[in-house]
């Protein structure tokens, strides 16, 4: 058996659609959890935190945020832990709905074994995007110093590439360690490794077309953010103008943002998850329904 990508890559929004209930009922989880997360941040970083974390900008660099968690200390380790468990709630459930789809009591959602599993799943991932950036780029960084002129910038611009190429193919041969984990009840980076084998290419167009929808997600809920912003002011101000109006509609469209943020970050959430899920479930499709994963 093989990876179907398109199949895969639409899992997400299949899920969504067999099942909008308990699409709702994960975005509300998540609705309820990341104000929590939030408030807990602000109690456990103090001041000097929050500017320290303010001040990062946006970047997902494993290495940033390493240095971000060690110059926050045991308060960041302790939040990171927690919000990498939330995920690792979601995910679970994500997947169950993937892989045991009549098994969905409390929407799929639990706090057990194979949660945990995915909690360490999360860690093993950034420890080996690590591995599979720092290693790499040290090397390109020393080989483009002992260069000059147009060989440094040469070895560079190919060193770049091959760390790029590098990091995407074993992030690509791990995808499936999550649902592997979750499926067998343990985790086997060398088992999950060798489920990918031949289907490396099929998988990365999955992940291709996934991250296409994700992104196309992203922008609906930005879309739809800025009309539920419009419509609010439009019914606060409707004898308002000039700058009174402008105010109105900053505030209502980020109160908008806020209130939609959770609900499109979970769907963004399933799309991502659900892809790899249906991908390891068309590999192994034989044995789950003859019981042998349960």
């Amino acid at each position: 058996m093989s990876v179907r990508p398109v199949d895969a890559a639409l899992e997400g929004l299949q899920t969504m659609r067999r099942r909008p209930l308990t699409a709702l009922a994960w975005a509300a989880f998540s609705l309820v959890m990341l104000p929590i997360l939030g408030l807990l941040v602000k109690i456990g970083l103090g001041d000097e935190g929050r500017q320290v974390l303010a001040g990062r900008g946006s970047s997902a660099d494993p290495r940033e945020l390493l240095d971000l968690v060690m110059n926050l200390g045991g308060a960041m380790v302790l939040l990171v832990a927690l919000a990498l468990l939330l995920g690792a709630v979601l995910q679970a459930a994500i997947i169950r709905s993937v892989l045991e789809p009549t098994n969905d009591r409390f929407a799929y959602l639990r706090l057990g074994k194979e949660e945990i599993q995915l909690l360490i799943v999360s860690l093993i991932t950034w420890a080996t995007a690590l591995l599979c950036t720092i290693i790499p780029s040290g090397v390109v960084v020393l080989g483009s110093s002992l260069l000059s002129g147009a060989a440094a910038a040469w070895f560079a611009f190919l060193g770049a590439l091959s760390v790029i190429g590098f990091s995407l193919w074993v992030a690509v041969r791990l995808s499936l360690l999550g649902p592997h984990a979750f499926s067998h009840h343990h985790i086997d980076i060398r088992a999950a490794w060798i489920q990918t084998h031949g289907q490396f290419w099929r998988l990365l167009g999955m992940f291709v077309l996934t991250i296409a929808i994700w992104i196309l997600v992203s922008l609906l809920g930005a879309a739809v953010a800025g009309v539920i912003g419009k419509w609010l002011t439009a019914a606060v101000n409707l004898g308002a103008s000039g700058l009174a109006a402008s105010n109105s509609w900053l505030i209502l469209s980020l109160l908008a943002n806020m209130l939609l943020a959770p609900v499109f970050l979970t769907l963004q959430t399933v799309i991502l998850v659900a892809a790899p899920a249906r991908a390891f479930a068309q590999l192994n499709q034989d044995e789950i329904d003859a019981g042998l994963h349960a």
